[in-house]
């Protein structure tokens, strides 16, 4: 098992003191080093590498956003959270770039090792020679609308609104049409039409309509082969399937509003990928096919064929457009929960979950039906862990009753 490496820095001796206790039991997995200033992080970091760092904020001298800057520039690899117990609007807005996470103090000690076990492996994941290598293979990558980037640059700010952000949308005529057009469909079943982009945004919410924009614009700059246009379309039902799937299960589960939203989008996105792989690499797709049909697992298909799986190219590609970190997260490992599980029900469970229930992705079953040979199998282990197999047959009910709409 390779250990991992956390720098710890806190001005306060007892805070740093009560880490080491809290985090005792994970000395059989972590190294770590606890420091109080941020000088002294970063001479501890140009002696010996660290796969994360947890500062504090507020520390004389140097704090932990201008710490954690400094780090982003110098190691910008490594995981960054701030682990503070002011949570002043200011303060937070300030750690927003140079840290992964902020978390507020007192944090339990799970919580702690659940965002920085996540945080790593989604590193490892995003950052690992066979993905660089299939990336550098691909003869180009999509590029979102100019919308979109307007569209993400604007929510970020205090002040966004649902008005601003319908003026965006609506300074697209293209975009406007075609985000009316899903939102009256039968993936999201509003019983009232949909007529203005302020409606949908007011129905929608900030973070499915920044994903519907991303989704329509790469959709839009397809340039696959004319052959590929059915499948692209069974690949949209797909997705939107999985996304409602995942939207009732989180809701099921009692998941707050925002955590069923991050599901939602989650689901709706992780095709992103695959979309990307059909239309750069679309010979090799009977490779994984054949593969598939002679019983290899879906995703070892794609590392043995491409390198690399769609998820992973999916999870890269909206980290490097500034997704939601939560939606990331849930792409990346909604193959494989159990490789970043924590204690409950996650997103990336819940997405793992839609994908199972939904059956195999139309790139790999015959005709768009399905195919036993192509279903993602049930990471059981993951959701045994949490005690939560009993509720499988009532997710596979709510799966069915979506499928169904």
């Amino acid at each position: 098992m390779t250990l991992r490496s956390i720098l710890f820095v806190d001005d306060d001796h007892n805070v740093l003191q009560g880490l080491q206790r809290m985090l005792r039991s994970k000395r059989d997995e972590w190294t770590m080093s606890f420091v109080s200033s941020g000088a002294k992080a970063l001479q501890t970091l140009e002696k010996e590498p660290f796969d994360a760092i947890v500062s504090d904020m507020r520390m004389p001298g140097m704090d932990g956003a201008e710490l954690l800057t400094e780090v982003r520039r110098r190691y910008p690899a490594m995981v960054r959270v701030i682990l503070s117990g002011y949570s002043e609007e200011e303060s937070v807005l300030r750690t927003i770039g140079p840290a992964h996470q902020f978390l507020a103090k007192p944090c339990s000690a799970q919580t702690l090792v659940d965002v920085l076990h996540r945080a790593i492996e989604l590193r490892l994941v995003l950052e690992s020679e066979n993905l660089r290598t299939l990336l550098a293979g691909l003869k180009s990558l999509p590029t979102p609308s100019a919308t979109y980037f307007q569209l993400v640059k604007y929510i970020d700010l205090p002040q966004a609104s649902a008005n601003g952000v319908a003026e965006i949308i609506g300074g697209d005529v293209a975009m406007t049409a075609e985000l009316l057009k899903l939102t009256n469909s039968a993936y999201f079943s509003i019983p009232a039409r949909v007529t203005t982009p302020l409606q949908a945004v007011r129905i929608l919410g900030f973070e499915t309509l920044r994903a519907l924009v991303l989704r329509i614009g790469i959709f839009r700059s397809f340039k696959g082969l004319a052959s590929m246009g059915r499948l692209m379309e069974d690949l949209n039902r797909d997705s939107f399937l999985m996304a409602r799937i995942a939207k009732r299960i989180a809701r099921s589960e009692k998941f707050e509003p925002h955590h069923v939203e991050e599901a939602f989008c989650a689901g709706m996105l992780c095709s992103i990928g695959m979309l990307v792989l059909l239309d750069t690499m679309p010979a090799k797709l009977n490779k994984v096919q054949s593969l598939i049909a002679k019983g290899t697992e879906v995703l070892e298909a794609e590392r043995q064929v491409f390198g690399g799986t769609h998820l992973q190219v999916g999870a890269y590609l909206l980290g490097l457009w500034g997704f939601n970190r939560a939606v990331v997260e849930a792409v990346a490992f909604c193959g494989l929960p159990s490789v970043a599980a924590g204690q409950n029900l996650d997103a990336a469970g819940v997405v793992h979950l839609a994908r199972v229930l939904a059956g195999p992705s139309p790139a790999y079953s015959s005709q768009g039906k399905g195919s036993e040979s192509a279903q993602v199998q049930l990471d059981r282990g993951y959701i045994e862990g949490l005690g939560l197999g009993g509720r499988l047959a009532g997710w596979t009910v709510g799966a069915e009753a979506e499928r169904k709409q």
